[in-house]
């Protein structure tokens, strides 16, 4: 059981709506806080009503209330509570709506009101806030370490964990990712050991655990993490908190191998940015619908979500894999430059990037320039703890020397293979194991066709159907026959399998839905799309095949 967080003097519905927040009972508490504001404005109430909100999803009502909040604590001459609320308020307005101004002068705002207050607690958020919003990773892990310090002598533990996990997101853009994960690691453990008493410390350590694993293409402890957390959001009845912010959701999902719901995650999660008019809290859903589109080879709708997206940050990679995948490889080498124009060369950050110029320029037949791409992906190497950089060097490596026809190649591609292997990355280690059969196809085809084998089924399974096509392809060009493509029940989507299962078992629409937590029209579109793959016409065709030949993995 968590501890009460910041549960006011007062008894009655405000108190008692305090617990329900602790307890993650959001609609509960939301409607015991508009109990109490029955009887009168209260600042407690107002600012417990707006967190209510905010985990109900409904960002705008929150900040209202917050800002009701913020005016009657200043009048009251609670100016830590106020300069919190409006740090509070400063974040939202910067991350929902992009409003820089409105955003800035809230930041002041707090400033000046913390100039006449104790420079305890309340100024460690201050630091925060500033960590939060620093452009340059340096000077981020300078106001997290700041506020930590703070939360030390203080002994706040939401103080603390916020920052900390802050702090290690900073490392790993810095390239101290071992020891920036680790921090990580640490904040993630204390918060869902219960140690911070408010729930939305829990939501921010692992938005932050999502982008920096991500950043550091560390996919085995987003994995490990993924399985954590649902673990801990099941079995303390808070499956809600799965649903802080759908985008990070999905890479819970994706962690955990359910490519299916990570893609219903973020369909609607672009469905409620776009009636509510807001951005996205972290990486905008349209991105990462996109790379799943394009995984899928259903590239004009990945260009579809992409429209009006591309110049954003977090779309730059998924418009550069489009145009790869088009064969595009002009237009794709100008977008990674201007990307990395803004970004930098020599940071984490730019290693994906990099990787992607080394097959762009392969693709225009530029080897020297993808030799200067992969110099410079090789630069990043130097330290020990970048695994993920040094998996992408071996792959450009390994592309490099066999597009040269120089010695080596195999070396450097079952390399990256293993890396990836070894970091649980199993699209590009599959992918890796694609482009080394590639290369033993031109000396060594029998061990070529059991490399390609491997990788088709890899492919099958993890949905990419461009690719796994490619490994058929080379197979067949290897005299592999009795498959044209993926295999029927290989072709199904995880959750179409799950729901093909269910309706083997006589269940209707409805209780399916029930059992995997969606809606009976969400299963009708599941199971239309699994008769069309299957050539199959009624439900009962369906419940036979399942019976027949459905193992449920």
């Amino acid at each position: 059981m968590r501890p009460v967080a910041s549960v006011p003097a007062e008894a009655g519905a405000t108190a008692t709506g305090y617990e329900a927040l602790a307890a993650g009972e959001w609609a509960r508490a939301r409607d015991l806080f508009q109990e109490a504001l029955g009887a009168g404005d209260s600042p407690d109430a107002l600012d417990g009503l707006g967190r209510a909100l905010w985990w109900l999803r409904d960002a705008r009502s929150a900040v209202v209330a917050r800002e009701r909040a913020y005016s009657g604590f200043r009048r009251d001459g609670d100016l830590a509570r106020a300069a919190r609320i409006a740090l509070w308020l400063a974040r939202e307005h910067a991350l929902l709506w992009g409003n820089d101004a409105v955003a800035n002068g809230w930041l002041g705002r707090a400033e000046r009101l913390l100039a006449d207050v104790s420079p305890r607690g309340a100024a460690g958020w201050l630091e925060l806030a500033r960590a939060e919003r620093a452009r340059d990773p340096d000077r981020g892990a300078r106001h997290a370490r700041a506020a930590l310090d703070v939360a030390t002598r203080t002994g706040d533990a939401d103080l603390e964990l916020r920052p900390l996990a802050e702090l290690g997101l900073a490392e790993v853009k810095l390239g101290a990712v071992e020891e920036g994960l680790s921090r990580i690691d640490e904040a993630m453990a204390a918060a869902i050991a219960g140690e911070a008493p408010a729930m939305e410390t829990f939501a921010d350590v692992g938005c932050t655990l999502m982008a920096a694993c991500e950043i550091a293409g560390d996919t085995r402890r987003r994995a490990q993490w993924s399985r954590a957390l649902e673990e801990f959001a099941r079995s303390h009845d808070h499956v809600a908190l799965l649903g802080f912010c759908r985008t990070c959701c999905a890479d819970v999902h994706a962690g955990a191998g359910r490519v299916d719901a990570a893609e219903e995650e973020l369909l609607v999660a672009l469905r409620e940015l776009s009636e509510a008019g807001r951005r996205a809290r972290c990486v905008h859903p349209a991105s990462r619908l996109a790379r799943i589109r394009i995984l899928q080879g259903r590239h004009a709708e990945a260009e579809r979500f992409l429209a009006g997206f591309e110049d954003a940050p977090e779309a730059a990679e998924a418009a550069v894999e489009l145009r790869l995948a088009r064969g595009e490889h002009e237009s794709a080498e100008l977008l990674v430059e201007a990307r990395l124009a803004e970004i930098g060369r020599a940071n984490l950050l730019a290693a994906p990037l990099l990787a992607r110029l080394v097959e762009a320029r392969l693709g225009r037949g530029d080897i020297q320039g993808a030799r200067e791409a992969a110099a410079e992906l090789d630069a990043l190497c130097a330290d020990a703890d970048r695994q993920g950089v040094r998996a992408a060097a071996a792959l450009a490596a390994g592309r490099i020397a066999a597009a040269a026809e120089g010695e080596r190649s195999l070396e450097h591609l079952q390399r990256a293979v293993n890396i990836f292997a070894d970091l649980g990355n199993r699209l590009d280690a599959a992918r890796a194991r694609l482009e080394l059969a590639r290369e033993l196809a031109r000396t060594r085809p029998g061990a070529a066709v059991d490399v390609a084998r491997r990788a088709r089924d890899e492919l099958d399974a993890l949905g990419a159907v461009r690719d796994a096509g490619d490994a058929t392809a080379l197979l067949r060009s290897l005299g592999e026959r009795g498959r044209a493509g993926p295999r029927a029940a290989g072709d199904l989507t995880r959750r179409e399998r799950e729901i093909l299962g269910l309706l083997a078992e006589g269940l209707s629409n409805a209780r399916i839905g029930a059992r995997l937590f969606i809606s009976p029209r969400t299963v009708e579109h599941h199971l239309s799309r699994a008769y069309g793959k299957l050539g199959l016409r009624t439900r009962a065709e369906a419940a036979a095949w399942a019976v027949r030949n459905l193992v449920i993995d």
